[in-house]
């Protein structure tokens, strides 16, 4: 079967400074359709992501940390894994903050408030801004849209969660119960346009991911993309300082999409 490179909101990754990119790791269990066919759909992966989407969207507040792992794409052709520790508060509608930490220790922290996105790299000492009116699914599409940008975990914070991560699904596959860091867990693995992903669903009253991996086997150097997943907050009040830009004097202003290390990443 040829698959096409999609570009769709959902698991498009922003690339850092060498290109942040994702990588191939082949599905445990899955059957790949022959040319010209439609993969299987498999029920109960479906109804489970459907599930762990309404019970996140029923809630107005979400927060939740991770660790991602991914390979960034040296010139030589050598895939360098990289790490990134992320914490990300959603207050449905429209606000919306993020910081992250690498471990070549490149930081930046992200609001927006309904009205404006800032940005601040804090080890590159630049911030930028982007004015836009929206809820926060509107910033998400505007950003790949427009600028091929995205919040770190995005398609975790749409409202339809499902939808999102679904929107070019190929085939899917329960593959069974795991445990990932002592959690029991469905795992789900699914075949879309242009990335093979994989994600790991509390078994119990609380269905949110524990992990989540992408596999951009289209791309020549097949680099990968996980993250695990922990801290998850539902329904709580959220500080107002959480949502407020907090800045030291002297950081330098850059256009959108331009500061040296204070891309919005996955």
């Amino acid at each position: 079967m040829t698959r096409q490179v999609t570009r769709s909101r959902s698991m498009l990754v922003f690339r850092s400074a060498a290109l942040l990119a994702t990588a191939a790791w082949p599905l445990m269990g899955r059957t790949l359709a022959q040319d010209g066919e439609t993969g299987a759909t498999d029920e109960k992966a479906m109804a489970i992501l459907q599930g762990m989407s309404d019970y996140l969207a029923k809630e107005p507040t979400v927060s939740f940390r991770a660790r991602t792992f991914f390979d960034v794409v040296q010139q030589s052709g050598i895939k360098v894994k990289m790490a990134r520790e992320v914490e990300v508060i959603l207050e449905r509608p429209n606000r919306l903050y993020a910081d992250t930490l690498d471990d070549a220790g490149i930081a930046s922290s992200i609001w927006y408030d309904g009205s404006k996105l800032t940005v601040w790299s804090r080890s590159a000492n630049e911030f930028m801004t982007l004015e836009f009116t929206g809820d926060t699914d509107q910033l998400l599409d505007e950003l790949i849209d427009k600028y091929e940008l995205q919040i770190p975990l995005a398609d975790l914070l749409y409202s339809d969660v499902a939808e999102a991560l679904g929107e070019n699904i190929i085939s899917s596959e329960y593959v069974g119960l795991r445990t990932v860091d002592g959690v029991q867990c469905h795992h789900l693995s699914f075949e879309s346009d242009g990335a093979d992903w994989q994600i790991w669903v509390e078994a119990d009253s609380t269905p949110v991911a524990c992990r989540f991996v992408i596999d951009y086997v289209t791309e020549e150097s097949q680099p990968q993309f996980m993250a695990q997943l922990d801290a998850w907050s539902l329904g709580a009040e959220l500080e107002e300082f959480r949502f407020t830009v907090v800045m030291p004097e002297g950081v330098k202003q850059v256009e959108f999409g331009t500061a040296e290390n204070g891309q919005v990443q996955q």
